[in-house]
Order: C-alpha cells, then structure tokens, then sequence
C-alpha cells in the first residue's frame, strides 16, 4: 500500500528576509513591521497579528495556506523532518 504525504514549506525568520517572508514566501499574509529581531504580520483571515522571533520557522500547508503556524527551533525540529 503506498503512503502519501502533504507537502509543508517552512521558512526561518532570519532578521532580513521579512518582506520576502510576507510578501512572496507567503502571499496570505501582511508584514506589519520588522526590528530584525522579530517580525510581526496579519493573517489573511482576520487579521490577527502574529509576532515571530528571530530564528523561529513558519510552516504553511501549500501556496495557498493563508495562516503560518509559528515554531521554535526546538518545535520543528521535533516534530518534523526536512526532505531535499
């Protein structure tokens, strides 16, 4: 029986790829402002804001996904596994 998985992008937040973060990574959401030590943007649902710390990844379920789920370090790499 062959086994299937749903593809998930991730990006880290490095302190200067913001804009590309908001602007192309993830096309849901706004970028709201960036210290270079964290980054806050509004989700395309409702327009929560949502603060992500330097070093910390987004995860989104597809092009599409309009709502990043924010992870330490220590939360991604536990629970996920990154594919070439």
């Amino acid at each position: 029986m062959p086994r299937v998985i749903q593809p998930l992008y991730s990006v880290q937040y490095d302190g200067t790829n913001a804009e590309h973060i908001a602007g192309t990574w993830c096309t849901g959401i706004t970028l709201v402002s960036n210290t270079g030590q964290d980054m806050v943007y509004a989700d395309g649902d409702n327009g929560g804001r949502h603060t992500v710390n330097l070093g910390e990844w987004l995860v989104i379920s597809g092009a599409h996904d309009i709502t990043p789920t924010i992870f330490t370090t220590e939360e991604y790499t536990s629970r996920y596994v990154e594919l070439p």
